[in-house]
């Protein structure tokens, strides 16, 4: 087991312990001396390494992905910490606990899977409710709903984090179905339930969450939809209009074309859809930040490249001391 963790390094730690390896490369200085470049990580966050003596040695000893067991000692690189590794070997299968190394929720994910079998069993209409228990029964999709994140960096990215997003989209929905008398309230749980179900095969879990082959050249959008046709087809009788407007909430969720949704919302339960989809995605990413990067005298956080602003992190824990 893990003792000491990415969020206790410190300038000047001495440190032995474990982390997954989750890039390496082989670069040059200027005057062509050859160093490896490595990003380390485990369930806390990411820190920057560098290897100076035997660098091809150490990189061809293990591979992208790895646990690894470093000894190494904890510099400041551009006012951020950085470890200096003496050595590094590959981890053996009997001193790996993945839990160490990959976030999870805080819910228990059997109650998380349960809760989304009661919504399931909430549904009227029998077409949409034999296609959500046809996905169920599959048990490849039913096992990889518990485990996998609702994205790799930015929102619910941790182990159950799909599960707990997915959850709370519907509650949001749930809502939105209850103030608008046109809302298909069944149409749009359904959509809810299965919007992002196509992640469960367009991320992978090894040490760190990343994109599978299938989640880089096709994404969950399209794999999605396909996974969802399929299980439609073995539906006898299934209205075609019902299953264009279900397939149409999972095709325009993310809102806009150049978020990589095919199409744009063009129904009332889609709008409905892609926008408790976006705010829970946003309130759980600025919940994130704000948790892990709140301290006494910093309000604000660090630049977020991916919306381009900083967040307020709440008045200053030491002035209101």
């Amino acid at each position: 087991m893990k003792t000491l963790f990415v969020a206790d390094l410190k300038p000047g730690k001495e440190v032995v312990e474990f982390f997954v390896l989750r890039k390496q490369e082989i670069r040059d200085t200027v005057d062509g001396q050859r160093f490896l470049k490595l990003e380390l990580g485990d369930r806390t966050g990411r820190i920057d390494g560098v290897v100076w003596d035997n660098a091809d040695q150490i990189y061809e000893s293990a591979q992208t992905g790895d646990v690894v067991k470093i000894k190494a000692s904890v510099t400041t690189y551009r006012e951020m910490p950085q470890l200096k590794v003496e050595r590094l070997r590959k981890a053996k299968e009997e001193e790996i606990d993945l839990s160490d190394f990959l976030p999870a929720s805080e819910r228990d994910l059997d109650s998380l899977y349960d809760e989304f079998k009661e919504v399931v069993s909430s549904i009227q209409n029998l077409h949409l409710r034999s296609l959500l228990e046809l996905l169920l029964k599959d048990s490849s999709v039913a096992e990889k709903l518990k485990t996998t994140p609702g994205g790799k960096l930015w929102h619910h990215a941790y182990v159950g984090g799909l599960l707990e997003h997915t959850l709370r989209v519907v509650q949001i929905c749930e809502k939105a179905a209850s103030m608008y008398e046109l809302v298909d309230r069944d149409l749009l749980i359904t959509g809810a339930l299965i919007h992002d179900i196509g992640k469960i095969s367009t991320y992978s879990a090894r040490g760190f969450f990343d994109y599978t082959d299938e989640g880089r050249l096709i994404g969950h959008i399209v794999t999605g939809d396909e996974m969802i046709d399929r299980k439609i087809q073995m539906i006898e009788d299934f209205p075609s209009d019902l299953a264009l407007r279900l397939k149409h909430l999972v095709l325009s969720h993310q809102g806009q074309l150049e978020f990589a949704s095919p199409v744009v919302p063009k129904t009332l339960e889609a709008i409905i859809l892609h926008y408790a989809d976006d705010m829970d995605a946003k309130a759980d990413a600025f919940g994130h930040i704000i948790k892990t990067q709140k301290s006494k005298g910093k309000r604000w956080s660090d630049w977020v490249n991916l919306i381009n602003r900083y967040i307020y992190l709440g008045e200053d824990e030491e002035a209101e001391e």
